[in-house]
Order: structure tokens, then C-alpha cells, then sequence
């Protein structure tokens, strides 16, 4: 034991220290990744939840399945808890701004801000150069190109 150079001692304890080091980091690394991937996972969840809440009002009269009040403030409520935990502070702000439009009544501005809505969410989960506007958004929400003309002129939108 000796005989053992200082150099050989160095060099030993710093291979075990720098291996120690890259498996911490390596660690942290794996750590921070599935968090974000679980953050993801609840975010797609919530994101879901809001489009299959407004597709869900509009359609269930075409479809013989109408949502009750109580079952609707249900959804909207849990989206709610999940978005002020979940969701970044620019589509929190903007969640908001479409609920307080939605007391409007008789306005359908609320859909632009909804559109708006979407577009931040698409981009939050990856979509960063989503290329949809509002007039995609209201076909693929209508699905008639007539009857979006015309909703078009009633509401003065252009």
C-alpha cells in the first residue's frame, strides 16, 4: 500500500468522483424529463377536456344527447382546477377572458377568443408553427361553408 504513487490515489478517487458526478446529472436529467412528461400528460388531458366541452354543448342537440347544467358546470369546474395548476400564465389569462365573454349573452365573440384559446394550447403542447386561423377553426367547428358565410355577415365579422 505503500508503494501506491500519490498520482495513482489522485487519479482514482477523481474517475470515481467524475463518475459519480455523471450519474447524478444523468439522474437529475431523467428526473426533469419525466416530470415535464407527466406535466404533459395532465396539460393534454385538461387541453382535451376544453374541446371536447365546447364540441360536446354544441353538438349534443345533434347527436339526441343533450349535456345537462349540472353535468356542464361539473367539466367546466374541473377544467377550472386543472388549469390554474396546469396551465402557463398566457392561456390561464386567456381561459378567463373566454369564460367572462361567455356571460356575454347574445355575443358570439366568445368564439374568436375560444380560436385564440386553442392556438396558444396547440402551441403549449408543440405545434409551434400552427398555421390555422379562425376561418379553419369555424369550418372545422361548422363543418358548412354556408352556413359560416352567413354566420359571418349576422355577427359583422371580417
Amino acid at each position: 500500500m505503500e508503494n501506491l504513487p500519490f498520482k495513482e490515489i489522485l487519479l482514482l478517487i477523481l474517475t470515481a468522483l467524475s463518475s459519480y458526478l455523471i450519474w447524478r446529472v444523468q439522474f437529475q436529467k431523467d428526473k426533469i424529463k419525466n416530470i415535464e412528461n407527466q406535466l404533459a400528460e395532465r396539460k393534454y388531458k385538461m387541453y382535451s377536456e376544453l374541446i371536447y366541452l365546447l364540441f360536446d354543448i354544441s353538438n349534443s342537440e345533434k347527436i339526441g344527447k343533450k349535456i345537462s347544467d349540472k353535468e356542464l358546470l361539473t367539466r367546466l369546474l374541473s377544467a377550472k382546477k386543472e388549469m390554474f395548476i396546469y396551465a402557463p400564465d398566457k392561456i390561464f389569462k386567456k381561459f378567463t377572458e373566454w369564460l367572462l365573454q361567455l356571460n356575454n349573452q347574445g355575443s358570439v365573440d366568445h368564439f374568436k377568443t375560444y380560436f385564440e384559446l386553442m392556438k396558444m394550447m396547440r402551441k403549449d403542447m408543440g405545434h409551434l408553427n400552427t398555421k390555422i386561423d379562425l376561418d379553419d377553426f369555424m369550418l372545422f367547428y361548422m363543418q358548412n361553408r354556408e352556413e359560416y358565410k352567413k354566420f359571418k355577415e349576422t355577427n359583422n365579422w371580417e
